[in-house]
């Protein structure tokens, strides 16, 4: 029998069930029910009061979204939305876990999952882009003691590596910074004996479980560490953890590629003496870059970031401002005003500067975030020649991106001339472009695999090595010991084993050049010296490539990320210009798929945090909301990005009541700008673009190991970034906002402006 008819009323009579009989209720809410329905009607009503043992663990459907809900024994772990509705059907079945509580849970369950977007809380990923661990770890529960003076305490590890331990107390106690640790149960396995000795360790507790504890090694012992290599090698391919950190790795650097890609941001490398170097450009490059061009693209970014600017920014790493800008023609020339949020509030010309620039119909608003560069010996090791030279000059990086002037402030008296001090000399400079993603190769020709004994007469002297590629015009070579040369420069090279092999060609003294040196000067890259018509070396590897392509193994050099560029790009990434939340969308709509935070600005991260450090995009943006912004980059008027101001302030009398408002009207901004009325002003603009994976072109060299190491989590990642559908960066432009409502006087000695038309 279909009950469904009487679903409201067995919610009513569930809850009286409790303290009433059901036959007397059945008489008085359905007196006109034949015997069979009020039979069924009862059966239906004793099932669901029945007592119900099951648990809901919804750890797996949401992620650090989960909270411990304990009763009468059992433990549910249940997002905020299922533990209120637990709470309030609980009410209804006289406190009792019924089995239908639990199919009123399952049900709400249902319908959560299919709300679109949940805007979910994920943790903020910090901008190391996911650097792997060092060493292979392993998931491993094994007893492990802890040596104290006067007693030994027993925990069980959770992960185990060569010099790391993470380890699980049975209940929280106090412990010194270092202590002795043995494994007993692994000492008793063959070969790993040394285990048994108690070595000291470093512990650090997690400060959301105390009773979990980060273990580092403190001592270098060879056998101990041979003991616990040999045990992770050998269990690696069931215990193994190396896929979930190559998983995370990927990912983090995929969203930061997409970030490089498609943001309006660009980023800047400056040397030591504050001289732009390189520009780092994304498929937005050209609209940005052609406000900065007199004779090509950016060249006048010198003018707008002279090496002063960059120097006086250098003395606060990490701070972030706002650098207005504006062209005025003159009679005879045109004159570039730069100024940034600090010199216009010294000058008292903020208003004068922004009338006049938009009475001109060139200002323009740049977001500008300073960062050192730091290199490291592991860098050092992973590049080339050409690479070193390209990146030893850097010393800061920069991330620059337009923002919009959408209001207008108070009209301010005074004129051009009051603007003098702005004036920058153009500084015209030749700038290096560098796009993000792959290059094309020096050597166009088809290179193959191929490894054979080879001498190089440098300087008259004999070197071993032998070849890892060949094509037509050039090879790359891999020295027995390293050399130190003077790049680029001429070598002699001795095919030693090829010539044995082909007596009618001449396969000795061939002249190459050294074009770059990579592998801490072990590995040559040679191109031909002379022309190809006469070059033994040409002929003999065109016709030996020709009549053994099949035997020989390609290899899809065309394009390649030199190993500089990456660095570049990697570089670039640890200070993101601002947070920035990735967004996906799949069948139930638009979720928050990842948010990589911005330390530079703590106060907007806090404001954009909960109280369990995770990234809460829904204060402020709903999923309403958002939606109709894609919807608008989605319409044919040429968009590729959208811009929100957003407003946010508390009542000022204490009651707790707070404001939101988007892109506010002039009242609406006279209201919270008022002390009276409003504190903790706070406004935001929120930048989104839209985002396609065919758009898109991941070079991340990790990739490919997470799909040897595991099929499963690389096609999770191909599905995941198949979702991947908007992105949004989050600017905190409060400064902004209150000093456009300023008004400022003219300046008392107003300088003569050259030149100009007045």
């Amino acid at each position: 029998m279909d009950l469904s008819p009487y679903k409201a009323l067995l919610n009513k009579l569930i809850p009286l069930s409790y303290h009433h009989e059901l036959d007397g209720l059945l008489d008085t809410l359905l007196p006109g029910a034949d015997s069979s329905t009020r039979f069924k009607l009862q059966a239906e009503i004793r099932r669901l009061t029945s007592p119900c043992l099951r648990v809901l663990d919804l750890r797996s459907l949401f992620q650090d979204q989960c909270r411990l809900v304990r009763h009468q024994g059992l433990d549910h772990w249940l997002p905020e939305q299922l533990e209120q509705r637990f709470q309030t059907l609980l009410f209804d079945f006289n406190n009792e876990y019924t089995r239908g509580l639990y199919e009123a849970l399952i049900a709400e369950l249902a319908t959560l999952r299919k709300l679109p977007s949940q805007f979910n809380t994920p943790p903020w990923h910090l901008p190391a882009m996911g650097v792997r661990r060092k060493e292979h770890r392993l998931r491993f529960v094994t007893p492990v003691w802890l040596h104290l003076d006067n007693e030994q305490v027993q925990g069980n590890s959770l992960d185990i590596s060569a010099n790391g331990l993470l380890v699980q107390l049975s209940a929280p106690q106090a412990l010194p910074e270092q202590v002795l640790v043995s494994f007993p149960e692994l000492a008793k396995q063959p070969g790993l004996s040394c285990l048994a000795t108690p070595q000291p360790y470093r512990l650090s507790r997690s400060p959301e479980d105390p009773g979990r504890l980060k273990m580092q090694c403190l001592e270098e012992d060879p056998a101990r560490q041979q003991a616990l290599i040999k045990f992770i090698e050998q269990s690696r391919p069931r215990y193994g953890l190396d896929a979930e950190d190559l998983y995370s790795t990927v990912q983090a650097q995929c969203w930061g590629q997409a970030l490089l890609e498609t943001s309006l941001s660009l980023s800047l490398f400056f040397d030591r003496q504050g001289e732009l170097q390189n520009v780092l450009t994304n498929r937005q490059s050209g609209k940005v870059l052609s406000l900065w061009q007199q004779d090509t693209p950016g060249d006048l970014l010198t003018t707008l970031l002279p090496p002063e600017r960059i120097l006086q920014m250098s003395k606060q790493p990490q701070s972030s401002l706002l650098l207005y800008l504006f062209r005025h023609q003159g009679q005879s020339q045109s004159f570039h005003f730069v100024a940034d949020q600090h010199e216009l509030e010294q000058h008292q010309a903020y208003s004068a500067f922004i009338s006049e620039g938009l009475k001109t119909g060139t200002l323009q608003c740049y977001y500008l975030s300073l960062s050192s560069v730091h290199f490291t010996d592991q860098t050092i090791a992973a590049l080339d020649l050409q690479g070193m030279r390209q990146l030893q000059q850097l010393q800061w990086q920069l991330w620059l991106t337009p923002l919009p002037v959408q209001i207008t402030p108070a009209p301010a008296e005074g004129s051009i001339q009051q603007l003098a001090p702005f004036i920058r000399k153009v500084r015209r400079r030749s700038i290096t472009l560098t796009p993000t993603g792959q290059q094309a190769s020096k050597r166009q020709e088809a290179r193959f695999k191929y490894q054979s004994e080879v001498e190089l007469t440098i300087a008259g002297q004999p070197y071993a090595g032998h070849t890892e590629d060949l094509s037509n015009c050039g090879m790359q070579i891999s020295l027995t010991k390293p050399v130190r040369l003077d790049i680029p420069c001429l070598v002699n090279v001795n095919l030693l084993e090829l010539s044995t092999r082909s007596r009618q060609w001449k396969l000795k003294s061939l002249p190459y050049r050294v074009v770059n040196q990579s592998g801490n000067g072990r590995v040559l890259h040679l191109r031909i010296e002379g022309p190809k018509e006469t070059h033994p070396g040409f002929q003999f590897f065109s016709a030996l490539l020709e009549q053994n392509q099949e035997k020989l193994r390609a290899r899809p050099d065309n394009n390649h990320t030199p190993a500089w560029l990456t660095w570049l790009n990697r570089q670039t990434l640890q200070q993101p210009p601002a947070p920035t939340f990735m967004l996906g969308r799949n069948d139930g709509g638009f979720y928050v798929q990842g948010a990589i935070a911005c330390l530079a600005q703590r106060d907007l991260m806090s404001f954009l945090s909960n109280e369990y450090q995770q990234a809460h995009l829904s204060r402020l943006v709903s999923r309403q909301l958002l939606q109709s912004i894609i919807t608008e980059l989605l319409r044919p008027t040429g968009k590729s990005h959208q811009c929100l101001e957003i407003w946010t302030a508390a009542a000022a009398d204490g009651s707790g009541k707070t404001w939101q408002r988007l892109a506010p009207d002039a009242s609406q901004r006279a209201f919270l700008l008022n002390p009276e009325q409003a504190k903790e002003l706070r406004a935001s603009l929120l930048v989104v673009n839209r985002l396609q994976l065919r758009q898109l072109d991941y070079v991340v060299p990790e990739r490919n190991s997470l799909t040897q190491t595991s099929l499963h989590k690389a096609q999770l990642l191909e599905q995941q970034l198949a979702e991947l559908a908007a992105m949004g960066q989050l600017f905190d432009i409060t400064d902004m906002v209150r000093w456009r409502q300023t008004r400022t006087a003219p300046a008392v000695a107003p300088a003569p402006l050259p030149g100009s038309d007045g």
